[in-house]
């Protein structure tokens, strides 16, 4: 575990290069400014802004608690502003702000861990994470959607200004980032070190020319204190990051050392051997019990490599596969970050909104319930990430139609009768359920049918409502 620390200065190093020098010139604050000027459009566009904002700097980030006050500090007064209660507005935020962690190109620590751990290139995490990533964010902006249907009163404009020459030229940036990495890993087959540090020079390079050229236009810019503000932001960010990040893998190489020395992982995998006995959900329910424990005291990425220790060898013996099982400790670890105590994005998300901690956790796990269909869909559906392809298709538009079921029976108000809305959302999740975890794919996807009639149902009284 001696190359856990090598890990932040070499491959996750490389990438926090290019967000840092995205960071430093502004292209991260045009992102957000282009998911405000959209939540401008509509009535019900203001809380997708906070899923649309943080889901595009998701993807050269990585980091739930930086998405949270990247986009938070713009999008939660506004919604609060709208009629969202505090809490709500807190929680939307969070769920959205989560999806860092899952969102490539760029992922979690946790992801540059599992190729580590599975002795894989980056780029097949990166690969099998859009399936998981796409259904996540799809469940948390349905959720969003619902909760501003029933909350938000009035229309409230984000102060953003129009766009310009150089906001365009920075979302140009951008696109130009996340398909220079996806093309260098995957097309050309180079090595995702090598493919971070080509997209940074090339990125560090027009970026700078385009600033300069800028700054020398305006005499105001034209002092060394304006000319070396954003070089400096730069080695700030990255400096700090990447200090902070090997400390953090320092101390977890030796966590993993001492754990796997005095025999704790042989024993708790003895446990899940024990449970498996009689049925592999028990193994399973033992796993995430584990797991969730683990995640209410550490940051998604210890959590990921001590039940991946734990769970992975036991797991392997019977038959599972080895992507499966990291990917299902990947999202435990994920949803990890929102338990209690400890959810950083939870506490900035709530210091924001001036809402109550514990119930932006409690409103925050409701949204992301789609992280417990990922749990349990990557064993029922293991195509999701055992092979990119058609196969992989076909599992995640499965698991987006329960997706779907499984968030309007719980954010949804079917009926004015409590006992009528009840039974309605029970009989929605159940088919729910059996699209994501039912083995005969036939019936599955038969099951999709009485869904879309539920929801075609909401919509209808919705808009008899709104009449």
């Amino acid at each position: 575990f001696s190359r856990l620390p090598q890990l932040a200065l070499t491959l996750i190093g490389s990438f926090l290069m290019v967000l840092s020098v995205m960071s430093a010139f502004g292209c991260v604050d045009s992102i957000v400014n282009t998911a405000s000027r959209l939540a401008n459009k509509s009535a019900h566009a203001l809380p997708q802004a906070a899923v649309l904002g943080s889901m595009g700097v998701a993807t050269v980030s990585g980091s739930g608690a930086a998405n949270a006050i990247t986009i938070g500090s713009a999008t939660i007064p506004a919604m609060i502003a709208s009629g969202i209660p505090r809490v709500h507005a807190a929680a939307i935020e969070c769920s959205a702000s989560l999806g860092g962690q899952l969102m490539p190109p760029v992922m979690g620590i946790a992801a540059f861990l599992m190729a580590e751990f599975l002795g894989k290139s980056y780029f097949d995490v990166v690969a099998r994470g859009y399936a998981p990533a796409l259904i996540y964010y799809l469940g948390v902006s349905i959720g969003v959607y619902l909760i501003s249907v029933r909350y938000q009163t009035t229309t409230v404009g984000l102060a953003v200004a129009k766009t310009g020459v150089k906001d365009k030229i920075n979302l140009v940036i951008y696109v130009g980032v996340i398909v220079g990495l996806i093309f260098l890993m995957g097309v050309s087959q180079a090595e995702p070190t090598r493919a971070a540090l080509r997209v940074f020079i090339t990125t560090g390079i027009v970026v700078s020319l385009i600033f300069i050229f800028t700054s020398l236009r305006t005499p105001a810019s034209r002092n060394l204190r304006s000319l070396a503000a954003p070089f400096l932001r730069f080695i700030d960010n990255f400096a700090t990051i990447t200090f902070d990040l090997t400390l953090l893998l320092a101390s977890l190489s030796i966590m993993t050392g001492v754990i796997v020395n005095t025999g704790v992982t042989t024993k708790i995998g003895f446990l899940l051997m024990e449970a498996a006995g009689f049925h592999i959900v028990a193994m399973v329910i033992v796993a995430f019990i584990f797991g969730a424990l683990l995640g209410t005291g550490l940051p998604p990425a210890p959590t990921y490599i001590l039940l991946a220790l734990v769970i992975a060898p036991t797991m392997t013996k019977f038959g599972i596969n080895p992507w499966v099982i990291h990917f299902f400790a990947f999202f435990v670890a994920v949803w990890g970050e929102l338990t209690p105590p400890t959810s950083l994005v939870a506490a900035v998300t709530s210091k924001i909104a001036e809402a109550d901690f514990m119930k932006t956790m409690y409103k925050g796990i409701q949204l992301c319930s789609v992280l417990f269909v990922l749990m349990g869909g990557v064993f029922a559906r293991p195509e999701l990430v055992m092979e990119p392809g058609m196969a992989q298709l076909g599992a995640m538009l499965l698991l987006m139609a329960g997706t779907v079921g499984i968030v309007f029976s719980i954010q949804a108000k079917f009926s004015e009768k409590r006992g009528r809305d009840v039974l309605i959302r029970l009989v929605l999740a159940g088919f729910a359920l059996i699209v994501i975890f039912h083995p005969n794919t036939r019936l599955a996807v038969m099951a999709i049918l009485p869904i879309g009639l539920f929801v075609g149902y909401w919509v209808l009284q919705h808009r008899k409502k709104q009449a």
